[in-house]
């Protein structure tokens, strides 16, 4: 199904105001790294200890600012004719015309930049209109913290991904052993609401045994589990409470296009707390994402239809967060595809 230009283009423009995660901050160190958000080539580079992101495009002959380099720390070179920018954009030397004014148009257009949670994230509207999304797990001295996973690039859009998290009543079919059971089909009574510029959902279900939900010996085949998931229109924070403790996967997606997502994961817990733990726990993430991917990437349309297309039967009450989710996208103007 061919998507239609101006549905991209309004939904760039809708998701351009959020904050978005886009690279490692281990990984800006000497080097600039070229990446993609929202379909647009951008540039990051640490200039004097800052992380910065420019359009990846030199305002001499249009070289790509990724292939070149960072100097003293200070400035950001061009490749091609050593043009070399500084941590605002402005070019502050052309060898070729040492000794002469350098002109006024010779900058780049920056862009918002921050770091949070060991990530880089960049905003491309001209102000940011939303906060990046809370990991309040991240400084908790209650929580072992996991290290910083990346999946994909997905080829799905974003509000694909998260809806993937969300839902909860595909876990006995894509997830069985995991997070579901065949033979316990029915869905969980879900809540729903909103509260300070976030969704929240909850809900109570029976998860098969796995390290995430049960402790010590005689563990049963199932275990009660309770879920409260934050949303923001990009992310999804699910926290687990059970007999184990408390289990947090914290998830931003990246819109690198309007059918590619990456994304970034972190998991938290309040128990097992041993760094020599966490590869279990990581191959246990890993197993859940590809179980998901395959189905989220085989989704039709590419962007979610109108809720009043009825294109997708949802159901109560078991679909009652995607609905909510949708209906919030369509309220914040994240275009859908007809």
């Amino acid at each position: 199904m061919r998507v239609p230009e101006d549905k991209i283009e309004a939904y760039y423009d809708a998701l351009s105001a959020f904050w978005h995660p886009v690279a490692r901050s281990a990984d800006l160190v000497e080097s600039p790294l070229g990446v993609r958000l929202l379909d647009r080539r951008l540039v990051l580079a640490r200039l004097e200890g800052e992380a910065v992101a420019f359009e990846d495009l030199c305002r001499h002959l249009g070289a790509a600012l990724s292939i070149g380099d960072v100097v003293e720390g200070c400035h950001l070179r061009c490749r091609y004719h050593g043009w070399s920018y500084d941590r605002t954009g402005r070019c502050v030397d052309i060898p070729a015309r040492r000794g002469r004014p350098i002109p006024r148009e010779a900058k780049v257009r920056r862009f918002h930049t921050r770091e949070a949670y060991g990530i880089v994230w960049v905003c491309l509207a001209g102000e940011p209109q939303h906060d990046i999304p809370p990991f309040p797990e991240y400084r908790d001295e209650e929580f072992h913290k996991g290290p910083l996973r990346t999946y994909g690039p997905w080829r799905a859009s974003v509000p694909r991904v998260v809806m993937a998290a969300l839902d909860d009543t595909h876990f006995p079919w894509v997830h069985p052993g995991i997070l579901g059971d065949p033979s316990q089909p029915d869905p969980p009574e879900h809540e729903v609401w909103r509260e300070d510029g976030r969704l929240l959902s909850t809900y109570t279900m029976l998860q098969p045994d796995n390290d995430t939900v049960a402790s010590g010996e005689d563990r049963p085949a199932l275990e009660k589990v309770t879920y409260t998931n934050h949303l923001t229109p990009t992310s999804i924070r699910l926290v687990k409470e059970s007999a184990a403790g408390t289990y947090v996967i914290w998830q931003a997606s990246s819109p690198i296009s309007w059918d590619e997502t990456l994304v970034f994961s972190y998991q938290a817990r309040t128990f097992d707390r041993g760094a020599d733990r966490d590869p279990d726990y990581e191959r246990l993430q890993d197993e859940i994402q590809e179980q998901d991917r395959p189905v989220v990437e085989s989704q039709r349309p590419w962007l979610l239809p109108p809720l009043s297309s009825r294109m997708m039967l949802y159901i109560r009450p078991a679909d009652l967060p995607l609905i909510s989710y949708q209906k919030w996208l369509e309220e914040l103007g994240i275009p859908q595809q007809l």
